[in-house]
């Protein structure tokens, strides 16, 4: 692992261990008061998915405290042109599929709408004028996400899947083997097959545009007003996060 990864919001230990070297991560405390992220819910979603070889395991955690350490691992980010990387690709496709077979009725689902609310409001009472931007696209895609909200049965009638909420390269791992493990679980919920599909894709652009194709003709309309949702709720994270001193 590396000690420079995502938002560099949090603070990373390496620990000499009397079994190794540890990871301690050591929360901000702007991530759940202003970003929304939830530290119960990190620890219990990447126990999950390091039980099915996608996470480092959880050696120990202080919620109170607000950190959790785990084993040191080597490897290095996802590459940033992994979409260009076929072997890349294949790896990271298949961790996504990996994570639509993992079943989390345990986690809280997330209501993507009310999370970007959320997020508006709170740059608002920071930034008027910054918050103002996105009134716009607001105005029209939360009605357009209420509506196939409301005509989607498809995904009802799943059990929810263990979505990981944050697919950047920095949260991806490559192991020196090729393997690859995912870091950061704060923004994890229990969701629909397509999430992180589409969080990942209102991240990066390039991701191989036949991966939407996957999505049921039922689900598209869906999964289009999430892609939008998406990319305002990562533009208003990161109008929040502007403001935040990184992690000492």
């Amino acid at each position: 692992m590396t000690a420079a990864r995502g938002s560099g919001l949090h603070r990373l230990r390496r620990i000499e261990g009397p079994d190794g070297p540890v990871l301690r991560r050591e929360w901000h405390p702007a991530a759940a008061g202003l970003l929304g992220a939830d530290f119960r819910t990190e620890v219990a979603a990447q126990r999950l998915a390091a039980a099915q070889g996608l996470a480092p395991p959880v050696i120990d955690h202080d919620p109170d405290a607000g950190w959790v350490s785990m084993p040191w691992m080597e490897g290095q980010p996802l590459e940033p042109d992994w979409p260009q990387r076929p072997a890349r690709c294949a790896a990271v496709s298949g961790v996504l599929a990996r994570l639509r077979s993992v079943s989390a009725p345990g986690l809280p689902p997330l209501d993507l709408a009310a999370r970007v609310s959320l997020l508006h409001r709170r740059l608002a009472q920071r930034d008027a004028v910054a918050a103002a931007g996105f009134d716009a696209e607001l105005a029209t895609v939360l009605p357009q996400w209420r509506r196939t909200k409301t005509g989607s049965s498809t995904e009802a009638a799943c059990a929810p899947c263990l979505v990981h909420g944050d697919l950047t390269p920095g949260n991806v791992l490559v192991r020196p083997d090729g393997s690859l493990l995912l870091l950061d679980w704060e923004y994890a919920h229990a969701g629909g097959a397509w999430d992180d599909l589409a969080a990942m894709m209102a991240g990066e652009p390039r991701v191989p545009a036949a991966w939407a194709s996957a999505v049921p003709l039922a689900e598209r309309g869906r999964f289009d007003a999430m892609l939008r949702l998406r990319r305002l709720l990562d533009a208003l994270w990161h109008a929040l996060r502007a403001g935040i001193p990184r992690g000492a």
